[in-house]
């Protein structure tokens, strides 16, 4: 069994930052977005401007893959390319940076499945129980097993409220500079928007499909993947979460709260590794070009112990089937009648947790 500093101190070794690998990744991602949105304005057939749109939703998302990294100052060596790159990589998908380094590096990695607002937190019967109507019914739907409201869930839970402009749970001291990103977030959207609306004097494209496949599609699509991304890196029916701050030392440790999902090598080379994410929150410093070999690494030292699923719809379906609410007591997961639907708990794992102490 590995200590926790002994695993951490392996993960040190993949901290192997390439200032012009990280570069390139960004201009590539950058260059293929923009050439995605050439194709919907200029593609001769309809079909063809489609798979560019769904195409250019993509890339936003390895744009914020790629932002992440720079925001964590892991992509280059240097902190002002790395601000650069993140402020940019941003745009696309309308993410304020400012609100995201709260919001990602002060909360979410430092109370990682804790109960606080996050990417899909898991309510409790009673915190369910005592929601208004209106809101038991899109916790419903949001859970559903089906990828279909992943786009919905984050665009009206998480990107309007925590990642667009300063709202009132934000510290008071961020909400000057908070509101500079959201307005320069908004210059680059009214600049992209007006682009498109004068689509048929350069492209011959109506405005109507211009605005459409240049900038709803490729947004929707980017929520939503971005929103599958939060939510298996942290939802399994073995993954535990926290009413109070947990033991970071032993079950509450980052490599039993997160999950690796596996993929095709290809597919993680695509994605940026973003898949690849216990060894990201084991270590945050690791770039994503070296994430793959990392999250190799740290499940043989984890073993069994590993939250490891290889990827499949029937499997993400069950997980979804399985993840409703939380029994913060039990450390299980429950229906909305509050009838258990997992049968891993937390406290029948604690004497594997306590190994690896």
């Amino acid at each position: 069994m590995f200590t926790q500093k002994e695993i951490l101190s392996e993960m040190k070794k993949y901290i192997r930052i390439n200032s012009v690998h990280g570069t390139l990744l960004f201009v590539t991602d950058l260059l293929m977005y923009v050439a995605l949105i050439y194709g919907v304005l200029y593609l001769p057939f309809l079909w063809m401007k489609c798979i560019a749109s769904l195409g250019a939703g993509f890339k936003i998302a390895n744009l914020v893959t790629i932002a992440h990294d720079a925001a964590h100052n892991s992509l280059t060596k240097y902190r002002k390319l790395n601000k650069f790159i993140t402020v940019v990589s941003f745009m696309p998908g309308l993410f304020n940076y400012q609100l995201w380094l709260y919001d990602h590096h002060r909360l979410h990695h430092a109370m990682t499945n804790e109960n606080i607002p996050d990417s899909y937190t898991p309510f409790s019967k009673k915190q369910y129980d005592n929601l208004p109507v209106s809101r038991r019914w899109r916790e419903q739907i949001y859970r559903k097993p089906s990828v279909l409201f992943f786009g919905v869930y984050y665009i009206v839970e998480r990107w309007s409220k925590a990642k667009l402009y300063p709202r009132k749970h934000i510290p008071r001291e961020m909400h000057a500079l908070a509101w500079r990103y959201f307005w320069l977030n908004m210059a680059y959207l009214a600049s992209h928007v007006t682009l498109l609306l004068f689509a048929p004097v350069y492209s011959g494209t109506s405005p109507v499909t211009a605005i459409i496949l240049g900038f709803a599609v490729p947004f929707y699509v980017f929520q939503s993947l971005y929103a599958f991304s939060v939510y298996v890196q942290h939802t399994h029916p073995r993954v535990p979460w926290f009413a109070v701050p947990p033991d970071r030392s032993t079950y509450g440790r980052q490599e039993f709260v997160s999950v690796h999902l596996v993929f095709p090598v290809w597919f993680r080379v695509l994605v940026h590794h973003v898949y690849d994410h216990a060894a990201h929150h084991v270590c945050p410093a690791i770039p994503c070009y070296q994430l793959g070999k990392a999250q190799t690494r740290l499940r043989e030292m984890l073993g069994e112990r590993s939250v490891s699923q290889q990827f499949s719809f029937a499997g993400l379906f069950k997980t979804m089937q399985i993840c409703k609410l939380y029994d913060y007591e039990h450390h299980q997961w429950v229906d909305y009648n509050g009838k258990p639907t997992s049968g891993m708990t937390l406290i029948a794992e604690k004497r594997m947790y306590a190994d690896a102490a």
